[in-house]
């Protein structure tokens, strides 16, 4: 069944399906490809999705329908089969549960699996089973998929390669949309006011101006690139999550609310600090000097903190509303603040067309530094910053995804991150800066007649500087301690 037509281009057609009709519209049927890992979901995984349904079943009528994300398929017309590139897993499942309740398969269904498959499917199935006298069948009629069926071959794998191993699958962000709009609970007005506006906050936030990728929405690197790596990279654990890591944290993790819905808790932020001085009296009594808690209208000021737990609901949206907010005021909006416009401009002239990764190594340190010091010095922390980054690149012509995590991991004995979200004062993160050993630049032989990204990267910085080309970076420390006091 196809609902809608969203897009169409060459050899990619884009529509949102129905369970049944993702199996029974098209030519060809569904069935798995040789490159497809088998069936891995564990107990908890198939345990929760029979809870979802459950929970969603339970909803007064009439229901919304209930998405799932994104399926990604490859139709061969060389071998008559449409291949399901990504997806499978949520399918595979969703096809145990169907077997259970209806005693077959869904119509054109061809995927079979290898003898590991299959006992991780019957202890699915053995899962399923005790959910039979409780899911009702027409359940499958109100499930929702985004599909994308490819018609080519280098398409599928440019796909396939992209959603599993380079960054977390494209339905990562939908499903914790779908998941935190379904935990908005209140009187019906209320809660179908609130889920309004939530959902409507999300779409403002999909549609604005992309960070770092054009072709990647705001929110996705927001979560992905971003606030996920925030939270969970921690002493020498820089690593990347993936689809289930972000799920696990912003949802799995996430805490169920227990008062009114339009409530979400507040914990320890620079914005909730009433307090700014203790005067001590001649009598030896102490008197607070106070700050008046003004509500702003900006999302950039909402008092949250970036490792804060996560609310389910309308929290969970507000939390997603300040750090785009956020991100959008230090990299795009209108400023007259001196800070920002300095950073702006070393992200322009030395970071931009670095590396990829260093930028997100970059955006993400900036995130939490202003997170948890707004523009304070953040000029100057953005060219320590950078000058820590610039050793990477004078050491590396190639600069892979692993050099940036290993930043994090051995640059200094103590997590930068950690650093800025243990700090109370921004001089303490750019003395922390400030001791990276810089052997790097005294050492580096780059020569800048020659094309190349480090010799690139050398120019850009010398122009930064103001100094000519026939110079080494040997004095970058001292270049940078002069533009600093300025």
């Amino acid at each position: 069944m196809q609902e809608k037509h969203d897009a169409r281009g060459e050899g990619v057609d884009v529509d949102v399906r129905s369970f049944n009709g993702l199996f029974r519209s098209g030519d060809f049927p569904l069935a798995l490809d040789t490159y497809q890992r088998g069936f891995v979901w564990s107990d908890d995984k198939v345990e929760q999705l029979i809870k979802d349904l459950a929970e969603y079943q339970a909803f007064s009528d009439p229901k919304p329908p209930y998405f799932m994300g994104t399926v990604l398929l490859h139709r061969s017309a060389e071998k008559r089969r449409r291949f399901v590139i990504d997806g499978q897993q949520r399918l595979t499942a969703l096809c145990v549960l169907y077997h259970t309740l209806k005693r077959a398969l869904p119509p054109d269904c061809e995927m079979q699996y290898s003898p590991a498959s299959a006992r991780t499917i019957r202890a699915a199935a053995a899962l399923c089973s005790e959910a039979a006298g409780v899911l009702d069948p027409t359940l499958f009629d109100r499930i929702r998929f985004s599909v994308v069926c490819v018609d080519r071959l280098d398409l599928a794998f440019t796909f396939f390669d992209t959603q599993n191993n380079r960054g977390v699958p494209l339905d990562a962000t939908d499903l914790l949309k779908a998941f935190h709009l379904r935990a908005i609970r209140g009187e019906t007005v209320q809660q179908e006011s609130l889920q309004t506006h939530c959902a409507q906050r999300w779409e403002s936030l999909q549609e604005s101006t992309p960070v770092m990728s054009p072709k990647k929405a705001l929110v996705q690197t927001l979560f992905t690139r971003l606030l996920w790596r925030a939270r969970r990279w921690t002493g020498k654990h820089a690593f990347e999550g993936g689809h289930d890591a972000l799920l696990f944290d912003f949802q799995t993790k996430s805490i169920a609310v227990n008062g009114a819905p339009h409530t979400v808790p507040l914990y320890r932020h620079r914005a909730n600090r009433r307090a700014l001085a203790l005067t001590i009296g001649e009598t030896g009594v102490g008197s607070l000097q106070t700050d008046e808690l003004a509500p702003s209208s900006d999302d950039a000021d909402l008092p949250f903190a970036i490792r804060q737990p996560v609310h389910r609901g309308l929290g969970f949206f507000l939390y997603a509303d300040k750090y785009a907010a956020l991100m959008r005021r230090l990299m795009h909006d209108t400023t007259t603040d001196r800070d920002i416009e300095r950073l702006r401009d070393v992200d322009r002239r030395l970071i931009k067309n670095t590396s990829l990764f260093l930028r997100e190594i970059f955006l993400l340190c900036v995130l939490c530094y202003a997170d948890q010091f707004g523009s304070e010095r953040l000029g100057e922390f953005s060219l320590w910053l950078e000058h820590a980054l610039g050793m990477v690149r004078v050491q590396k012509d190639q600069v892979r995804q692993e050099s940036a995590q290993k930043f994090f991991r051995s640059a200094q004995e103590t997590n930068l991150l950690d650093v800025i979200a243990g700090a109370f004062d921004p001089g303490q993160v750019i003395d922390h800066l400030k001791s990276y050993r810089d052997d790097a630049y005294a050492a580096e032989k780059i020569d800048v007649s020659k094309n190349g990204v480090q010799a690139t990267y050398k120019k850009a910085v010398l122009a930064f500087y103001k100094q000519p080309e026939s110079s080494s970076l040997a004095a970058r420390r001292k270049w940078l301690e002069q533009q600093s006091e300025t």
